[in-house]
């Protein structure tokens, strides 16, 4: 029912708009697409209807939510003018040929015909009032939806026209359309597809309304998309039953526009109200889960600071014994030495228990200094950080940590060789790290590729070649740095473990376990980055290492 005395503002210009909008965006279209379009009308219905947007907008920007009678005909005195401009730009605009301009002229004429009815005399801009408001019959501005182009729906009907006057109402209001006559076609677009909304026709045959809906509300899949069912009976027990079984609403036959428009308006409203309460639980949900991840992973790490403190009081407790040890071990051997030269002519016997005894001595010392490594390992495991972020420029870094460990391995074993290979990626530049306790990490993962070939070295002789690969890469946000060797590899049983405190694969005495452990603590904890092992049996092993820049 039109108003006899005032409009709702809000409305009248959303109405207007509709319209203007179409015409804008479907000759902007036919400018950037089609080089044979005529320019010149194209722009005179742009420029116009721009123009009206902004005239429209500022007429009502000053007045409240009602327009009089006498503010409509101003309105419409003012936009006349313009209209007659953009009505002969579409005469202009017919006589071009292009197939694509003829596709989309009759859009853009019917809504410069729809400004035009609006625009004439009083009593035609009451008649079309109806036409152009969606929200006047159902009182809200439930349209907001259809003025984007928003939503794809359904429409399944086995009436040919009915489908036909569906779709064209439709597409007019911007909404994408697809079709079905019959039920069981209609459910198998739904499930092999993505629908905002469904126009359902009640009496069908193969399949009719109630059955589409029954399928539906049963299949998780499509259970969400609304219903709004369509059909000529007007029985009070045909709406009930619809909406018991979950439609969204129910529109009779024959259509009005205007409720149509506002009856998928507002059902859409709904659906997108609905989407963004899931998205919304599905985000609370996930901080809740993420949450509960960080009050576990607070709790391990409480656990671990506890027992780092326990670990480094009971190292700093056998640390003090074992100088002891270490010290008097040394000055025994001096000592046993020193009787030994004082004994001219010593006796074979005496001699002999004598060597037993520096012997003994000796395995003291090696063993002391193997558990005073330990403890200072386990010390280096339970302490914090080591010192302050830096910006580290990598190559440096590397290259320092190489070398060294190269020219430690020869002081340990002179007969050491291995061809070293080192490839730097220009890109990877400079990160922020720690820069003692990075350099530890690649001490430990170059060592243990040196002793890995070495060992391989004395096992098969010169018809193997020792080889050491480090790599950088330059992932972006990320740096990946690789150290491959060629030795004997690390069994897949062991793999698993081979971070794992006190866990080594060394003989006894020359390995303590602790230096995976650590860089593994230093890269994932200290510095947020991974890393991880790659072993082939007899092949290679490498040790990958990401770090992210922190820059």
């Amino acid at each position: 029912m039109i108003p006899e005395e005032f409009f709702n503002a809000a409305e009248l210009r959303h109405s207007i708009r509709t319209p203007l909008n179409h015409i804008i965006g479907y000759c902007e279209m036919l400018m950037e697409d089609v080089e044979s379009a005529p320019a010149a009308p194209l722009r005179t219905l742009i420029f116009n209807s721009r123009e009206m947007v902004k005239f429209v907008q500022n007429s009502f920007e000053t007045r409240g939510e009602r327009v009089s009678t006498e503010e409509l005909r101003a309105l419409q005195g003012a936009l006349l003018p313009c209209i007659h401009r953009m009505n002969a730009a579409v005469e202009e605009l017919s006589r071009c040929e292009a197939a694509e301009v003829q596709h989309d002229l009759p859009t853009i004429r019917f809504a410069v015909e729809r400004l035009l009815n609006f625009a004439g005399s009083q009593e035609d801009a009451l008649q079309a009032l109806a036409a152009v408001l969606p929200g006047a019959s159902a009182g809200n501005g439930a349209q907001g939806d259809s003025e984007g182009g928003s939503g794809r729906l359904l429409v399944v009907d086995d009436s040919v026209e009915n489908r036909d006057i569906l779709r064209r109402h439709l597409e007019r209001q911007g909404y994408g359309v697809k079709t079905a006559d019959n039920g069981k076609k209609g459910l198998e677009l739904l499930r092999g597809g993505s629908f905002d909304l469904v126009l359902l026709d009640v009496l069908m045959p193969v399949m009719d309304g109630f059955e589409v809906l029954k399928e539906m509300k049963a299949d998780a899949r499509i259970r969400e998309t609304p219903v709004v069912m369509i059909s000529a009976l007007d029985e009070s027990n045909s709406v009930v039953r619809c909406v018991q079984m979950g439609a969204e609403d129910y529109l009779m036959k024959p259509f009005d526009p205007v409720l149509l428009s506002a009856r998928i308006g507002a059902s859409l409203e709904k659906k997108r109200l609905r989407d963004e309460e899931r998205l919304r639980t599905r985000e609370l949900q996930e901080l809740l889960d993420q949450l509960r991840r960080t009050q576990d992973q607070l709790v391990v790490q409480e656990n671990l600071a506890s027992l780092g403190a326990l670990t480094a009081g009971i190292a700093h407790e056998i640390r003090n014994p074992l100088n002891f040890i270490n010290n008097f071990a040394s000055a025994a051997k001096e000592v046993a030495g020193e009787i030994m030269e004082l004994l001219p002519n010593p006796d074979p016997g005496v001699k002999k228990l004598f060597q037993q005894l520096e012997q003994y001595v000796g395995k003291i010392d090696e063993h002391g200094k193997r558990a005073d490594r330990i403890v200072r390992g386990m010390l280096l495991h339970a302490r914090g950080k080591g010192g302050e972020l830096e910006t580290v420029n990598l190559k440096n870094l590397l290259s320092d940590a190489v070398n060294l460990a190269f020219h430690s391995q020869r002081a340990q074993d002179r007969g050491f060789n291995a061809r070293l290979e080192m490839d730097f990626d220009p890109a990877t530049g400079t990160i922020r790290a720690v820069p003692q306790e990075i350099n530890r990490v690649f001490l430990n993962i170059v060592n243990n590729a040196f002793y890995a070939v070495w060992e391989r070295k004395k096992q098969e002789g010169q018809a193997y070649e020792a080889v050491v690969t480090v790599r950088t890469k330059n992932l972006g946000d990320d740096v990946e740095i690789s150290v491959e060797d060629n030795g004997p590899g690390i069994p897949a049983d062991v793999q698993a473990k081979i971070f794992n405190p006190f866990f080594t694969t060394k003989p006894a005495g020359a390995g303590t376990g602790l230096g995976l452990s650590l860089s593994h603590e230093i890269v994932v904890r200290g510095h947020h980055g991974t890393i991880r092992a790659e072993s082939e049996p007899g092949v290679r092993t490498a040790f990958i290492v990401t770090l992210p820049r922190g820059n």
